[in-house]
């Protein structure tokens, strides 16, 4: 439904972790088309540490590190960035292409 709609961003949260990844189409990663999902759920109560799953899809996990995102956009792309509190040092970043 996203790749239909030309979805280029999901965000969401709740999981308490940080995990990002490639540009998703049917379960594989496209270059510059497909749909890139993040998972910022980091922001507060607690963190659930666990190992993430292998998949050729998640380009970053964090599981130890509070922080937030954030998202620059314009009229051609959105930078993406993880950021970590209380320090402010971006751990992971992509920009996403708008679909032509």
């Amino acid at each position: 439904m996203f790749y239909s709609n030309r979805v280029n961003l999901h965000l969401s949260g709740h999981y308490h972790s940080y995990e990002r990844t490639c540009c998703v189409v049917e379960g594989d990663c496209r270059e510059g088309e497909g749909t890139v999902y993040v998972v910022v759920g980091t922001g507060g109560h607690s963190l659930v540490i666990e190992d993430y799953a292998n998949y050729a899809w998640s380009k970053s996990q964090q599981c130890d590190k509070f922080g937030y995102q954030r998202v620059t956009a314009n009229h051609t792309h959105m930078d993406i960035e993880f950021v970590t509190s209380p320090h402010g040092v971006v751990t992971d970043s992509i920009t996403v292409p708008v679909w032509n």
